[in-house]
């Protein structure tokens, strides 16, 4: 990454009048929060400007919402990507009828798909990624830009926990504390749960199979969702019932869709990312992501993970 690009970043957002802002297929508060929070600052910032974030959202947040974009909007736009490693992941498939794109990431750069590029893949979270770059740029705040990307740093660090969490990430944190940020209602919005998330994330532990050298997966099938008619980001949220228990080096969660096995790879100490990239994913080294072709092929992904623990890669 090119510490200039920051400065490019500005002049590019300047130049363009139409600007589409993209995340990934089945959002996290990461992507969601990364491309609100950056709609906010260039509508703080840039004025005269018609910003553009379509796809999914995890929340009732129509800000910046339009069902229909006409391919003259697109090509006439600044299309700016964030959190989504590569292009097959974008949940917008004109994104080569752009006229200019520029990408902001922070997992490992496997795809440098846009024309220009933002990445840090030390950084904890985009929205890292984008509040010191907001913040090296002298931007001015508002409340919701700053609890939008609040919402990706504290979902994507574990609230701060998971090992990679930098000095930066608290840089990052502070900047949108005092710019804004409304920690109780962001924390109330992510972490207060009902008692039937409760009870989901009980029945999902149940399911938990734990192998000798320490990799425990869940496994939740199409059948196992019927009941809870959850969408994917609540059912992924089964994923941290297994963190912060000893016994467990390496968690997996496998959730099957019906065009696809998901898989979600966590640990404290050992690199996963190989493992992951084997299976078609990637990400970071004590987080990845993968799919898988079958259920069947579960046993073999734990099988390496296991080799993992044992040749004690830390």
């Amino acid at each position: 990454m090119k510490e200039t690009n920051y400065k490019l970043l500005v002049k590019k957002i300047k130049k363009y009048k139409n600007i589409i802002i993209l995340k990934h297929i089945r959002p996290d508060w990461d992507a969601q929060g990364s491309s609100m929070g950056l709609a906010y600052l260039i509508q703080e910032n840039f004025a005269g400007k018609t910003i553009i974030v379509p796809g999914d959202r995890l929340d009732d947040n129509k800000d910046f919402y339009e069902e229909k974009i006409s391919d003259e909007f697109i090509k006439s736009a600044l299309v700016i990507t964030v959190d989504t490693a590569t292009k097959a992941r974008l949940d917008f498939d004109r994104y080569d009828m752009a006229i200019e794109t520029f990408k902001i990431d922070h997992h490992v750069n496997i795809d440098p798909y846009a024309k220009n590029e933002i990445v840090h893949e030390t950084a904890m979270a985009c929205t890292e990624v984008i509040t010191l770059w907001a913040e090296a740029m002298k931007l001015k705040w508002n409340s919701n830009a700053a609890s939008n990307l609040y919402k990706g740093l504290v979902t994507d660090s574990g609230r701060f926990l998971f090992p990679n969490t930098s000095y930066k990430t608290f840089n990052a944190a502070k900047v949108l504390l005092e710019n804004g940020a409304n920690l109780k209602e962001v924390h109330d919005s992510l972490f207060v749960s009902d008692l039937k998330r409760k009870q989901y994330a009980n029945f999902a532990f149940s399911k938990l199979v734990l192998s000798k050298k320490g990799v425990g997966h869940i496994t939740i099938t199409k059948e196992d969702q019927k009941p809870w008619k959850y969408s994917y980001e609540q059912i992924k949220s089964a994923l941290g019932t297994m963190s912060g228990i000893d016994e467990i080096k390496i968690w997996v969660l496998v959730i099957e869709l019906d065009d696809e096995i998901k898989v979600s790879i966590r640990s404290r100490d050992f690199e996963i990312d190989k493992v992951a990239n084997k299976y078609d994913g990637g990400g970071h080294k004590l987080a990845s992501g993968c799919k898988l072709n079958a259920l069947s092929d579960i046993t073999k992904l734990v099988k390496d993970l296991d080799a993992v623990i044992t040749k004690g890669s830390k």
